[in-house]
């Protein structure tokens, strides 16, 4: 999925988790507090801050840099587990 695509699906969630904040919250004085919060944690959680900052990034690599270098950044750790009995057969 595309960054900008990325960005508006958790608009989306910002929206919605607005929405759901504010219906779970509405008899609390700090409804509009907690809208927000729960607006943002939403927007988080799916991918929103990774976007902007992906696209931050972008905005401030340098255009001059050549096209060879790559840059890996690590998002993810897999770990494998093997189970031995001690035996060899």
């Amino acid at each position: 999925m595309g960054e900008k695509q990325q960005l508006r699906f958790a608009l989306a969630a910002l929206a919605a988790g607005l929405a759901w904040g504010y219906l779970r919250n509405k008899r609390s004085g700090r409804s509009s507090l907690f809208a927000l919060l729960q607006g943002l944690e939403w927007f988080v959680a799916y991918g929103g801050a990774a976007a902007l900052i992906g696209m931050a990034r972008e905005a401030v690599s340098d255009d001059g840099a050549d096209e060879d270098d790559t840059v890996e950044r690590i998002s993810h750790f897999r770990q494998e587990v093997t189970e031995r009995t001690g035996t060899d057969g």
